[in-house]
Formats: structure tokens, C-alpha cells, sequence
């Protein structure tokens, strides 16, 4: 769990870099065009390579630490281990959703070839592999979150109320 919390520290990082870089770009470019009539003219691909890492940077972090957006339409129908088993399950549902998308990224970036941007000349194949192989670490991520939620499903050996976790009394106990 270190190494994933050195991670999740990292990515923070270039998160935050990406967001600063991006505002700083923004403001350059208004006040290029408002104040010297000469906008930014790479400012538009440099907003779509940034959003797009943004987005596929953070998603593995966003996973490993089940942070998405949720609606609790049904989450006081599951208890304890059904809670667990229902979140391990998502987990995989979105680990094989995630999968798709970064097969089919895989297969986009192969169909752009050489195609490239027309300021910054970047291969707009190699943006869409990177987006295909962060999907992947999402992945792992969705795996790693469903086996820490199955992990807690456990045997009731408390005989408590099925949440995995044991209760102990003080009472009469050397």
C-alpha cells in the first residue's frame, strides 16, 4: 500500500501541474487577445492535450480510491457483506468496462497513424495511446478495489452483523 500512496501522491502532482499550466497558458492567451490583438494560436491544442490527460491521469486515482460520483438509489438495501460483495462486483464491472475503452482506444490511436495537429505537429496517435494505457492502469485499479472489497467480505466470525468486522467484549475476558 505504500508504493500505491507514493503513486496516488504522484499523479496528485502532475494533476496539479496540468491545472496551474493551463490556467497560466488561459490567462496568456486573454491577455494576448484582449490586450495585443495576437491570441495564443496553440492554445486550443494545448487545452485538448491537457483535458485529456487530466481526465485519463486522474481516473486511475479516482478508482483506486472509489471517489466517483455515486447515486445511493438502492445503498440501503445492502448491508454489511452484501455491501462489500455489491461494491467488489462494481469494481469489476468497471474494471471490463474499462478494458473496453482502453481496447478501443488502442485500436483509434492505431487507425490516426501519423495523423498530426496542425500547430503543435504532435502525433495525435500517441495522445490516444496514452489515453488507451492509462485506461488500462485503471484497470488494475477497479481489480485492486475489488479485491480489497471481496477481502472484507471474510467469514463471520463474530457473529455480528456480517460487516467483517469482529466486536470483542471486555466483559469476563482475561
Amino acid at each position: 500500500m505504500r508504493f500505491l500512496s507514493s503513486v496516488d501522491r504522484l499523479i496528485g502532482w502532475v494533476l496539479n501541474f496540468l491545472v496551474a499550466g493551463m490556467m497560466l497558458m488561459t490567462f496568456i492567451d486573454v491577455v494576448a487577445r484582449e490586450l495585443l490583438a495576437a491570441p495564443l494560436i496553440i492554445a486550443p491544442e494545448l487545452t485538448t492535450i491537457g483535458l485529456a490527460a487530466m481526465v485519463f491521469i486522474g481516473l486511475p486515482m479516482v478508482s483506486l480510491r472509489d471517489e466517483h460520483i455515486t447515486i445511493s438509489l438502492f445503498e440501503n438495501l445492502f448491508k454489511g457483506r452484501a455491501q462489500q460483495i455489491k461494491l467488489g462486483l462494481v469494481a469489476l464491472l468497471m474494471a471490463s468496462l474499462s478494458a473496453v475503452l482502453a481496447y478501443q482506444l488502442w485500436i483509434h490511436a492505431g487507425k490516426l497513424g501519423a495523423e498530426v495537429m496542425m500547430f503543435l505537429q504532435v502525433h495525435k496517435s500517441y495522445i490516444c495511446y496514452g489515453e488507451s494505457i492509462m485506461a488500462g492502469v485503471t484497470v488494475i485499479a477497479f481489480l485492486t478495489r475489488a479485491v480489497q472489497h471481496f477481502a472484507r467480505v471474510g467469514p463471520d466470525r463474530a457473529g455480528g452483523d456480517g460487516d467483517g468486522v469482529e466486536e470483542h467484549s471486555l466483559k469476563g475476558e482475561a
